[in-house]
């Protein structure tokens, strides 16, 4: 029998560019209803490991794109392991 699934909760997908390559990444998708509030965090080490990592070596980094969506979407564009693709910074897309 098929459970049925809570609703999705609508946010924000968004793409970060690092100033600089770190471990062969440059690119961190990431999820929030308030795109914001979640940088403010993961500016001060309350969030994503790899960005932590980053804020420790001294790389900036920056939102470069966003998309309405929710943690499926989020998920679905980590799943692609290309997001220099999705990157207006690498493919120069105005």
């Amino acid at each position: 029998m098929n459970q049925p699934q809570a609703p999705r909760e609508s946010g924000t997908v968004y793409l970060i560019h690092l100033h600089e390559k770190m471990h062969h990444s440059q690119h961190y998708i990431g999820f929030a209803l308030n795109v914001e509030g979640r940088l403010y965090h993961h500016r001060r080490n309350r969030g994503s490991r790899f960005l932590a990592a980053a804020n420790e070596r001294g790389i900036g980094y920056d939102i470069v794109r966003q998309w309405p969506g929710d943690k499926h979407l989020e998920r679905q564009l980590k799943n692609r392991k290309k997001a220099r693709l999705l990157c207006p910074i690498c493919n120069k897309i105005h």
